[in-house]
C-alpha cells in the first residue's frame, strides 16, 4: 500500500543544475547535499537506525572544461 514503510534497498536523490540552477566549482557541496536530502525525503525504509553507505556520484558534461550536470546521491 502507498505510504507504508517498504523493505530497504538502496534510494538515490538526485540534483539537475538544468533543472536546478547552475552551481560555481567551488559549490559542488550543494548539489550533493541537496541530492542527499531528495534520497532522505524519498527513504520510507521502515523505522529503525540504519549504518548506511552514501555513495557520491556526478553526471558531467565535457567541453574542456568540463562541468557537473548531475549529482547523484545514493544511500544503501
Amino acid at each position: 500500500m502507498e505510504g507504508e514503510p517498504r523493505e530497504r534497498k538502496p534510494i538515490t536523490g538526485k540534483y539537475n543544475v538544468r533543472e536546478n540552477g547552475a552551481l560555481r566549482p567551488d559549490e559542488h557541496h550543494i548539489g550533493w547535499s541537496h541530492a542527499l536530502q531528495k534520497a532522505l525525503d524519498a527513504i520510507n525504509w521502515p523505522p529503525d537506525d540504519y549504518q548506511v553507505q552514501v555513495e557520491f556520484g556526478a553526471k558531467i558534461e565535457v567541453t574542456n572544461p568540463g562541468s557537473v550536470i548531475e549529482y547523484h546521491v545514493t544511500l544503501i
